[in-house]
């Protein structure tokens, strides 16, 4: 039997990793709990774990893993990993192939899910994609010429671009950028601010620590107005920043994952509004703005993928 290729979906919360069984297909899927809190090293042996249990024991010919926050997959070296306590300049790569005795390669997770709805989802086919996830914070992945685009290594953040110099900051910490106006972070940051400032809104009902993008998702469903309108400046910001990136790459395609997409219309209504606002007629003509196909299971498929493309 020859050695599987395994990927790697690392998140915050858990660690998921399979067998590729075809170029974007694998096989069953084990799970841990992510031990973020414990620091690099507990989780690269978590990751181990969790391969070996994918691969019946025997030593892969190749693991490809998608880790959160800006890195660089030439080296394998994670500069910044949001939600993983003490990942900075953390070599991944040498690390999990030390522990595995196999080639690693390392790429952004929003790289890796969009590489995936580039292989297999709704960008399959293009030659100009980009991919945008929406969730907790904003991300993205670039395929220009049909060569997935790193630049130095950290292209694709999308969720850094200037949207507003006086909007509020990203958890990294910059004033008015996307990912501080149009994330599920900055959404429940937004209802926070509006509640704290009077505002009238059944989310006065909830325990306001514990408000979230989800939150003010059903609420808006309920005919909320307070959260009506955050969704609406979520989308329209986002929007704007597509507009602009369709001028900037006159893409084929951009597809928008993440969570915020399971709010359908509340997000994609006032986003595809807001192109116009921003983008030149005739690239826009040219370009399907396009919800995610493979959900939750892109980070995975896009492992895989990367797994197959670099030592299948």
């Amino acid at each position: 039997m020859s050695a599987p290729l395994v990927g790697v979906d690392l998140g915050g919360t858990n660690i998921r990793a399979a067998c590729a069984t075809g170029p974007t297909t694998h096989g069953p899927i084990t799970w841990r709990s992510t031990p973020a809190a414990n620091g690099p090293e507990a989780v690269i042996d978590a990751v181990a774990d969790c391969i070996r249990e994918a691969s019946g024991g025997q030593t892969p010919a190749g693991v490809a893993i998608g880790i959160p926050g800006p890195l660089d997959p030439g080296t394998g070296v994670v500069h910044a990993a949001p939600h993983l306590a003490g990942w900075t300049e953390v070599p991944a790569r040498d690390l999990l192939s030390a522990r595995t005795g196999s080639p690693v390669a390392v790429r952004n997770d929003a790289s890796m899910a969009g590489f995936a709805e580039w292989k297999a989802g709704a960008g399959a086919g293009a030659r100009h994609f980009i991919f945008i996830t929406a969730s907790t914070g904003i991300g993205g992945a670039l395929v220009l010429d049909g060569i997935p685009h790193d630049g130095i290594g950290s292209a694709g953040e999308v969720g850094h671009m200037p949207i507003d110099p006086q909007g509020p900051p990203c958890l990294q910490g910059h004033p008015g950028c996307l990912e501080g106006t149009a994330s599920g972070t900055a959404i429940a940051a937004a209802a926070k601010r509006a509640l704290a400032a009077g505002r009238e809104s059944s989310l006065r009902d909830l325990p306001a620590d514990e408000l979230t993008a989800k939150d003010v998702e059903n609420a808006a469903n309920d005919g909320d107005a307070l959260a009506i309108e955050l969704f609406a400046g979520a989308g329209r910001a986002l929007g704007r920043a597509v507009g602009g990136l369709i001028n900037l790459l006159a893409p084929e395609v951009i597809v928008i994952g993440g969570g915020l997409i399971n709010a359908g219309d509340l997000l994609f209504a006032p986003l595809r509004a807001a192109v116009p606002e921003m983008a030149f007629a005739y690239p826009l003509s040219k370009c399907r703005i396009v919800p995610a196909a493979l959900g939750t299971d892109a980070g995975l498929v896009g492992a895989i993928a990367w797994a197959v493309h670099t030592f299948g």
